[in-house]
């Protein structure tokens, strides 16, 4: 992750010139993971990957779709893991466009509720992306979701990259390991919809977690790599 100074992870510190050297940093360091999957949330793929797009599901039969796990590729040389419940990102194909240079042709994985539509299944499989449920609600299983992923796709390591909420829930579901984060020196301060690094939502009553810090690494431009391990 990259955060402000005030621990914000969007805002307007990511629009001013010197941001674009920790969004690059942020991209090279990603790399050095060489891990084969990367986990976001619905917001966050739909605001630099679908960029909003919506789908016309009309073209599809509303027929019954077993709610079965669909698999289309399991040999990609890295996939691109969406949370999205309801089934609400604009998928037009299988893999990452070449929008995003950087990870273009990564397989997509979607993780689903059980309440998601026929209509909306039926394009998946259309188009290629495969798809796990990982519960029956909205309020998904993570753990269930990386081990199905885990056994069919023989991943042990899965990068999580936001946003807040899903950080949150993660890190409350005790799914994080580690945590890799680029420090800009910037303060966001005056953007109110600005999400900080873990959120929680209403649900105040978390557990505090203890990180132990592993590394620390200046970056030019005033800016740090932080290392941290969950303390056990």
């Amino acid at each position: 992750m990259e955060t402000s100074l005030d621990g914000k992870i969007n805002g307007n510190y990511l629009e001013i010139p010197n941001a674009d050297y920790f969004t690059k940093q942020y991209e090279a360091l990603h790399q050095t993971f060489n891990s084969k999957a990367w986990i976001c949330g619905r917001v966050t793929f739909e605001q630099h990957i679908t960029y909003g797009k919506q789908i016309d599901l009309s073209q599809y039969p509303n027929r019954l779709v077993s709610r079965k796990d669909f698999v289309a590729n399991t040999i990609a040389s890295a996939y691109a893991i969406a949370i999205d419940p309801s089934g609400k990102l604009g998928w037009e194909q299988g893999i990452i466009s070449e929008d995003y240079e950087e990870r273009h042709g990564q397989h997509i994985i979607t993780v689903l509720s059980e309440n998601v539509s026929n209509q909306y299944l039926e394009h998946l499989q259309a188009i290629g992306v495969s798809y796990i449920f990982a519960g029956k609600s909205n309020q998904l299983d993570l753990r269930l979701a990386l081990n199905k992923i885990s056994q069919i796709y023989e991943i042990d390591q899965f990068m999580l990259e936001g946003g807040g909420y899903l950080n949150g829930s993660f890190l409350s579901a005790g799914l994080v390991d580690e945590l890799s984060l680029i420090l800009a020196p910037m303060v966001e301060g005056c953007s109110s919809n600005a999400l900080s690094l873990f959120e929680y939502g209403d649900n105040r009553n978390q557990p505090v977690v203890e990180f132990t810090l592993d590394k620390i690494e200046p970056l030019d431009n005033s800016g740090l790599w932080l290392r941290y391990k969950v303390k056990h």
